[in-house]
């Protein structure tokens, strides 16, 4: 994922192809059937929040495709909302269509094949982010792709106004606050979601994961935080709450150290901590053994803890 703040159309065909490419892995622009113009043409401004990317996307009648080749050429992780803002949008992925009206959000998965078909004069806000950046259970994320969101009320509309008014101000953001502006986002994101989650009987694993991440992230700077006291904060004994996690990217300890090693190095790139020493900003987040901190840091991170802050 790239992003620039560019705000100018691309009347050319082959300068919007190259456009959307570069910014949107691979993404290519193709003519509908049904379109007036022979060429797809359009016009994208955006910048990264962080490790969150937001886009304002519009254009003629056109269809944008991530084809199976770029997939298997260009691996990704990312996932996508689209918030409709004028025109009509139908998202195409793994034997699905969602349409989109303006005022309606869906998610969708950048690391899957997948077509966007866009009719009329079209505005689309995007928003870009690693999976694992959201916080929530896979099976619930995976779910959440399978439906489309309200952007005119509730969770939704905070998130749309976001994402919109965030594109506006892209010359005005850089460095801690638009990162900080980034996480204010997954927040968002992850709000919209869960009003909408189901707590069938099936559903119950992935609702008491949810919870356990929200009581880590409540507590991460809590030094009595650990496997045992999530536990018992949730009635359940260590051996149950592995068994939860057990299809997860991480365990509970492994969440627990991977989300304060991702706070320590936020902090690291702070301007407004700059006068504060690496063992205080790791101490801040639990870690008081320094040779050990540096360990985890540079395993996680394959840089010192003083690289990343330079």
């Amino acid at each position: 994922m790239t992003a620039s703040v560019v705000r100018a159309p691309y009347d050319h065909g082959e300068a919007w192809r190259h456009r959307l490419g570069s910014a949107f892995s691979e993404l290519t622009p193709e003519r509908m059937q049904t379109a007036e113009t022979s060429v797809p043409s359009g016009e994208l401004s955006g910048s990264l929040l962080g490790e969150i990317g937001v886009f304002e996307v519009s254009g003629s009648p056109q269809i944008v495709r991530r084809s199976t080749s770029a997939v298997r050429g260009a691996p990704s992780d990312l996932l996508k909302v689209c918030v409709q803002v004028r025109g009509r949008a139908t998202v195409v992925q793994d034997g699905r269509e969602i349409v989109l009206e303006p005022g309606q959000l869906a998610v969708y998965d950048t690391g899957h094949p997948y077509a966007l078909r866009l009719e009329q004069d079209w505005t689309s806000a995007v928003m870009v982010f690693p999976r694992d950046a959201l916080g929530l259970p896979r099976g619930a994320t995976t779910r959440a792709m399978e439906r489309k969101y309200s952007a005119t009320h509730g969770p939704g509309a905070v998130l749309a106004e976001f994402v919109s008014t965030a594109v506006t101000q892209l010359d005005h953001l850089g460095g801690t606050p638009a990162a900080r502006l980034g996480d204010a986002g997954l927040s968002l994101l992850a709000g919209t979601l869960s009003e909408y989650a189901s707590t069938s009987i099936a559903e119950i694993p992935d609702t008491l994961r949810a919870q356990v991440m929200a009581y880590v992230q409540q507590h991460l700077a809590d030094p009595r935080l650990s496997r045992a006291t999530v536990a018992a904060a949730h009635g359940m004994s260590p051996r149950t709450l592995n068994r939860l996690f057990e299809t997860e990217p991480h365990t509970v300890t492994g969440s627990i150290r991977h989300l304060r090693l991702e706070a320590v190095r936020r902090d690291l790139r702070d301007p407004l901590l700059a006068n504060r020493s690496v063992a205080v900003i790791a101490a801040r987040w639990c870690f008081v053994d320094a040779a050990h901190f540096s360990r985890v840091f540079r395993a996680e991170y394959g840089q010192s803890p003083s690289e990343a802050r330079e």
